[in-house]
């Protein structure tokens, strides 16, 4: 616990130079707040020049919700949590689709691993899906992957340890959820009706884009180096 002190004590030392932060999420923000202390900063969530501008309308007509999840199996990313409030629900009325790790299909539920996807097969990956969900369990400082649905007009849920809970509360905050409670709920409510997800998608194709590199950089410039 001695030698675990001196290195925070040392952070803490290299941190206090610095005369401003860019924090990329509120989470972010509030976990160096709890550790360090209070810390001169902005929050200002970040984007990648392969994000661009994809958006288009989808339908959700289908009997069958889609929900798709993009990340690794261990415990922390949530998928474990997912599958479970997801068999609490009419497995005839929903399918997973997992992508980033093995291929396969679960013996017992609607669950489908679609193994890894790059640059030729994204386009049809976000095209196969109604809804992508995010349940990191961890604290995860900001979600690439939810900005990128959102580039191709998905709507997503994310759990509120997410940093891009504050994208997604621009476009309807109750889809960020608290517990496996409130993610039950809330997919049940749109397997029941699906109008939610037509509003999101509407609203995402509505409000302007500003997730590109370059006003990432003009913001950065505005809101910190500027101020």
């Amino acid at each position: 616990m001695n030698d675990y002190k001196k290195l925070l004590d040392y952070y803490r030392k290299c941190l206090n130079l610095i005369d401003r932060f860019h924090f990329n999420s509120e989470t972010a923000h509030t976990v160096y707040a709890k550790y360090i202390g209070m810390l001169s900063g902005k929050v200002i969530p970040v984007t990648h020049a392969g994000i661009k501008d994809n958006r288009e309308k989808k339908t959700f007509d289908k009997d069958t919700l889609h929900i798709g999840f993009i990340g690794n199996a261990t415990p922390y990313k949530g998928l474990p949590l997912l599958i479970s409030v997801l068999k609490e629900l009419d497995t005839t009325k929903w399918e997973l689709d997992i992508w980033g790790g093995s291929i396969g299909k679960d013996k017992k539920l609607p669950v489908y691993y679609k193994g890894k996807f790059d640059n030729s097969t994204i386009t049809e990956v976000y095209r196969s899906m109604d809804i992508l969900v995010v349940p990191s369990i961890w604290q995860e400082t900001f979600s690439l992957v939810t900005l990128e649905a959102l580039s191709y007009g998905v709507p997503v849920i994310v759990s509120d340890n997410v940093g891009a809970k504050d994208v997604i509360k621009q476009y309807d905050k109750d889809f960020v959820y608290g517990n496996a409670n409130e993610l039950k709920n809330l997919l049940e409510r749109i397997i029941i009706d699906r109008k939610c997800l037509e509003d999101f998608n509407e609203k995402i194709l509505q409000y302007e884009w500003s997730h590109s590199v370059m006003t990432h950089a003009q913001r950065i410039i505005r809101e910190i180096y500027e101020e």
